[in-house]
């Protein structure tokens, strides 16, 4: 029996494959068994984006790349895309990204970058607990958060205990200090494993600006260098979050364009996260760098 996830798999198929043409919502919903109006509308409850912005955001996040790895005319690449006009690709453009193409491509960052939205298979060895995954690209500046650590042996050492240290570490500053409006970040730093045993630190921190004036004696300061990043929107329980790091490091990272490197990983939490709520939604930031560079 065919299931809706099925027939958006199959839209999503075909954005990707015909991404260097003009790709309309009719176009779309002509590969699925809705009409226009009700692909919109199961498109953006499975996906929480519209049909025509996620393409809109994977043909300039392609245009994006495009600058910043080739010396390709910015009309050339607006025109490979689909784009009408090169002052309609700039404009969408700058809407996007908040700067012209020349701009980004002197800038030389791999900002914001949609990649195309992976659809995992179900399988038992996957236990995503969604038929979507979405996954980003973005590089950050140097950024200083100010936590408390605790040390983990992580995800992939013999005897992992994040699961247990660090809620623990986080119910004791939340139990101290009211963080109830403030996004929180766990910023795990996998530069102190020099034997490559699994023991990381884990800082339970926040940003600067919203650090309590009760809080100086007790956060210190946690400096995370410059790095680029795959973005992964996590849904569901914290529990779950192991199976979703697997499914990246074993098949989106080896299928990818990237390669993972050792530097300050980060969980980036909202300021209403509850993570025992199953529609819970949270980011994990894992340092990568693109292969040839």
């Amino acid at each position: 029996m065919t299931t809706a996830t099925d027939r958006i798999r199959h839209v999503l198929h075909f954005i990707h494959r015909h991404m260097d043409r003009p790709l309309s919502v009719e176009d779309i919903a002509a590969q699925s068994c809705w009409s226009r109006w009700q692909l919109q509308r199961v498109f953006h409850s499975e996906l929480g984006i519209s049909v025509g912005q996620y393409v809109r955001e994977l043909k300039l996040s392609a245009a994006a790349e495009r600058l910043l790895d080739s010396k390709q005319r910015s009309i050339d690449i607006a025109f490979e895309l689909g784009f009408g006009s090169e002052i309609a690709f700039s404009r969408a453009f700058r809407q996007m990204f908040g700067v012209s193409p020349r701009a980004y491509r002197q800038a030389g960052q791999r900002t914001g970058l949609r990649k195309p939205m992976i659809v995992v298979e179900s399988s038992p060895s996957c236990g995503l607990n969604t038929p979507f995954v979405e996954v980003r690209v973005e590089s950050r500046e140097q950024r200083d958060f100010y936590g408390v650590s605790t040390p983990i042996s992580g995800l992939f050492s013999d005897k992992p205990n994040f699961s247990h240290r660090v809620p623990k570490l986080w119910h004791q500053i939340l139990a101290q200090f009211d963080l109830s409006e403030t996004e929180k970040f766990g910023v795990i730093d996998v530069t102190t494993d020099p034997d490559k045993s699994g023991r990381l630190t884990y800082w339970a921190s926040i940003r600067p600006n919203a650090l309590p004036a009760t809080a100086h004696e007790t956060f210190q300061l946690v400096t995370v260098p410059a790095q680029t990043y795959a973005v992964i929107k996590h849904r569901g329980k914290i529990s779950a979050l192991p199976e979703t790091l697997l499914w990246f490091m074993l098949h989106w990272l080896p299928n990818s364009e990237f390669r993972g490197i050792d530097g300050f990983e980060i969980e980036q939490y909202p300021p209403d996260y509850e993570g025992e709520q199953p529609m819970a939604i949270m980011e994990y930031w894992l340092p990568i760098k693109k292969v040839g560079s």
